[in-house]
């Protein structure tokens, strides 16, 4: 699997110690084509340094009632905050030199993906590691959705549907999903990249 977007000692690095930017978004929709970004919560991993960052995103255009319920998300909330062309240049800062991580990495990607090729005119490259994914791969569970997998590790999951509650219950399954994945021998970047845990470029369509 080629490695074009790693830096030079990445792949040699212990998974505890790999440089990650875990996220969530919250949106007005399911395509990014038709719905706009709400909510974006990061917190970024580096030599075991974590950083915060988190903001309502106006999407410029109606939050509808639909997920306002599931969200909490109103208009008045977003209503003048940073677009996601103000956003951008920023996001694409905190990713650099980093893993993308998400529940569900190819419905945030597309979202991000989607605003980078807009406003920054590039397409959003980067690694990437799932949790939805290794949960799938590794539990076991009946249900694979955020809140059943925090259940599974008694990870407290307040709030759902907020981005950096949501971020935060990510974060705590990652290091969970670990330990299963350190006791199979998985052990560093290299090892990660050999069990098609991380795609280095883009990941594949959900």
């Amino acid at each position: 699997m080629p490695m074009n977007n790693l830096m030079p000692d990445f792949v040699k690095l212990p998974i505890r110690e790999l440089p990650f930017v875990i996220l969530d978004l919250e949106t007005t929709g399911f395509k990014p084509e038709e719905s706009g970004i709400t909510e974006v919560a990061i917190i970024t991993m580096t030599n075991g340094k974590e950083e915060f960052f988190e903001t309502l995103v106006d999407p410029e255009m109606p939050v509808p009632p639909s997920i306002t319920q599931i969200t909490g998300i109103t208009d008045n909330m977003v209503r003048g905050k940073p677009t996601i062309r103000e956003l951008a240049p920023i996001l694409e800062e905190l990713f650099r030199d980093k893993i993308f991580v998400a529940h569900n990495v190819p419905f945030d990607w597309s979202f991000l993906d989607y605003s980078f090729r807009k406003h920054l005119r590039k397409p959003l490259r980067m690694p990437s590691l799932c949790t939805l994914r290794l949960a799938r791969k590794y539990l076991g569970l009946n249900s694979n959705k955020l809140s059943s997998v925090a259940d599974y590790f008694k990870i407290d999951l307040v709030n759902a549907h907020r981005a950096m509650n949501d971020t935060r219950a990510v974060k705590d399954i990652l290091f969970r999903m670990f330990e299963s994945l350190e006791s199979k021998g998985i052990k560093t970047g290299q090892d990660l990249y050999s069990h098609n845990l991380i795609f280095p470029d883009f990941p594949p369509a959900r």
